[in-house]
């Protein structure tokens, strides 16, 4: 027999398998790689919805602070007539 035609026949099968073990790793990283594409999503949108409570959470609180700008005025208001009428008095 000739050593020609085993040689050849090894070297089909040892191309099949790389070929087989491409394929293979092929699927293996695509599959992971779907994986952590859906997990960054997933991540973007948890922080986005976090930015947005944090976004509430801010107005709500400049909502409070102008709320208590405006009381302070008032009071200083109120304080100003009372020492003007106190002032007046004395005299």
């Amino acid at each position: 027999m000739d050593i020609g035609i085993f040689e050849g026949g090894a070297i089909a099968v040892c191309l099949g398998l790389v070929g087989t073990m491409w394929g293979f790793l092929q699927k293996l990283v695509s599959s992971k790689l779907r994986e952590q594409y859906e997990i960054i999503v997933k991540l973007i949108d948890r922080i986005n919805r976090s930015d947005d409570a944090a976004e509430r959470r801010h107005n709500a609180m400049i909502e409070k602070t102008d709320d208590l700008e405006k009381a302070v005025v008032v009071l200083t208001d109120k304080i100003s007539y009372l020492q003007g009428r106190i002032n007046s008095k004395a005299i």
